[in-house]
């Protein structure tokens, strides 16, 4: 299993509740902060801004349009 520890600063965990909260998928949340999906998610569920599971956003990707 991968280290998942967050070795992040204060203003990286301002930035991740922000990206979070601004329902920005969890990839490109990652990509931005360049860490795992799995650090990301962990520590979103510590500061309480939990991600929704990647299974919502393929609903939603696959629903037609205009239906959301």
């Amino acid at each position: 299993m991968a280290n998942r520890k967050w070795n992040g600063t204060a203003e990286d965990n301002e930035r991740l509740k922000a990206l979070a909260e601004a329902n920005v998928s969890i990839v490109r949340t990652a990509a931005a902060l360049k860490r795992s999906t799995a650090s990301v998610r962990a520590q979103a569920r510590k500061l309480g801004t939990p991600f929704p599971h990647m299974k919502n956003y393929q609903k939603k990707l696959n629903q037609p349009h205009g239906v959301h």
